[in-house]
């Protein structure tokens, strides 16, 4: 099973990094996040996931539930 880098951070501040044993890049994102990812769309809480094996880089953040929006 690959080894990722999984980085948590704010802005382009590293505020957290764990290494995690996953399948892919998306689910070692989920894992250390603890909610569902999807590919960056520039929020300022993101993940970074580096795959050193395959010298690869993914950027995730996570998904907003818009069902918990109670302001209506």
């Amino acid at each position: 099973m690959p080894t990722f880098e999984v980085e948590e951070l704010y802005g382009e501040s590293v505020v957290a990094s764990e290494t995690v044993d996953m399948s892919d890049a998306k689910r070692a994102a989920e894992r250390v996040a603890g909610w569902p990812v999807s590919a960056r769309a520039l929020q300022q809480h993101w993940f970074r996931v580096v795959d050193e094996a395959q010298g690869t880089v993914h950027e995730f953040s996570v998904v907003e539930d818009k069902s918990r929006d109670f302001s209506k």
